[in-house]
């Protein structure tokens, strides 16, 4: 082998030891007083890790209304154990009989699901009881404790005014709620935008009775409007999340307008009532649920027992690793070797994908390597065996060995493929890190393991 040839081996050769490097030891920079790895640590799912359970059941509860003599709505507040018998007390159940089915069940679901999303959980699994309305969540320990609060939430957004306790718009009124801000000379001013159904644009051409009313003050005596300002409530599930003047009330077409503050200098104050409200639009816009659950239970589940099974996995597959690796040298000599260590590096760059993309590694997916391993056994080994053709090229050669794999490789990509899409999630993350592998086993060969073996010979 020529001395040029032997040295730019040598280069290939080194260029595959810092790929395993990097793979399987990491690359580390010092920050601040300790060293650390660049590259993001492993993600597991929760069949490696353990994960948490909640409970909803459908709720069994019942809203208090108390009424006066003469048949006006009293508030809650009003009522004291000595006053409560001089009121006319109704209940009602928060959950009608006709509500209770299986559709509205499966609609509730539904959105469950899409509350996830927006909590950015993906690694989760809905159980639905379609007789009691039970549903089970199960999900990964290290996501926001949101999801405990607001998974079961109701989400009824309504505008309330403030003097009389009317509802001014229900949830049924409004398609959809957005939040912005703007900044100005005086600071930010943060916005709601509603955007209104017909019903909703109608009930706003009477807001000026409300806008223009008589405000009762604490004495319960009638003063005018011009010496206090007609306020209204944006109430979600019931709780206040702003009260404000009728006067920052603007409708335009079918967007209602709603300013929530104005001159906000503090920079801490501005982001948390964003975050506030953004969680309020978001919800409100994915819709209130047809059926009111309580959070009845939660606890989390470590797994112990699988860290023997992801030792012995591990095991099994540095085994089939080996004996693939014995197979190519004894078969293909040196040639074997250097294709044993393209394979290792190949392995390596699989690893710090993964890790840059964040998928989620399961028992599923380690299980399923052994699948990339036959795959790019085929590939390499239709690769030695046809550079012994003399007749023909290299290039060629590597093509021929390429087109005698493509069974194998185009059936693997489309069953990957249809993991990836599956509803299941430790499958869908299976078949997203699978098919990140296929990638490595067809360009990873074409950029590590062909450039060494032309630059090798055939020994």
């Amino acid at each position: 082998m020529k001395t040029r040839k032997k040295l730019s081996l040598v280069l290939m050769i080194l260029i595959s030891l810092l790929i395993i490097l990097a793979g399987f030891v990491g690359i580390y920079k010092k920050n601040a007083n300790k060293y650390s790895d660049i590259i993001p640590d492993y993600k597991f799912a929760s069949d490696l890790k353990g994960f948490r359970v909640i409970e909803l059941e459908v709720s069994n509860s019942k809203n208090t209304t108390y009424y006066d003599k003469e048949g006006k709505k009293v508030e809650d507040s009003e009522i004291t154990e000595e006053n409560e018998n001089d009121y006319t007390k109704e209940e009602v159940a928060v959950n009608k009989e006709e509500v209770l089915n299986t559709e509205n069940y499966k609609k509730t679901l539904e959105i469950f699901k899409k509350r996830l999303k927006f909590l950015k959980v993906d690694q989760y699994r809905l159980d639905l009881d379609e007789e009691t309305g039970k549903i089970i969540l199960t999900f990964e320990d290290d996501y926001p404790e949101d999801v405990e609060s607001i998974l079961p939430m109701e989400g009824k957004l309504s505008l309330v005014d403030s003097n009389t306790s009317d509802v001014i718009l229900d949830y049924s009124d409004i398609k959809s709620v957005e939040v912005n801000y703007a900044q100005t000379e005086d600071g930010y001013t943060i916005y709601m935008d509603f955007k209104l159904t017909n019903d909703g644009i109608n009930k706003m051409k009477d807001i000026d009775k409300y806008k223009n009313a008589e405000i009762k003050n604490d004495d319960s005596e009638e003063v005018t409007s011009t010496d206090n300002t007609n306020k209204f409530k944006i109430e979600f599930d019931k709780e206040e999340i702003e009260e404000v003047s009728y006067d920052d009330m603007n409708l335009n077409k079918k967007t209602l307008r709603i300013t929530t503050a104005k001159n906000l200098t503090n920079t801490q104050s501005v982001n948390s009532k964003l975050n506030i409200e953004n969680v309020v639009a978001k919800l409100a816009s994915i819709g209130k649920t047809p059926v009111v659950y309580n959070l009845s239970g939660e606890e989390y589940q470590n797994i112990e027992v699988n860290s023997n099974i992801l030792l012995g996995t591990i095991i099994a597959l540095a085994v089939i690793i080996a004996i693939i690796s014995l197979y190519l040298i004894i078969r293909f000599k040196f040639n074997g070797v250097l294709t044993t260590i393209t394979m290792i590096a190949n392995m390596a760059l699989f690893t710090i994908l993964i890790r840059l993309t964040n998928i989620a590694i399961s028992l599923n997916s380690i299980a399923g390597l052994a699948a990339l391993l036959v795959i790019n056994t085929c590939l390499v080994v239709n690769m030695l065996k046809e550079i012994l053709n003399e007749e023909k090229t290299f290039g060629s050669n590597i093509r021929t060995a390429y087109l005698k794999s493509i069974d194998i490789l185009i059936i693997s990509l489309i069953v990957f493929a249809v993991f990836a899409f599956n509803s299941a999630a430790t499958i869908s993350t299976m078949g997203l890190l699978l098919f990140w592998g296929w990638l490595v086993v067809v360009i990873g060969n074409l950029l590590l393991t062909v450039p060494m073996l032309k630059i090798g010979g055939k020994e």
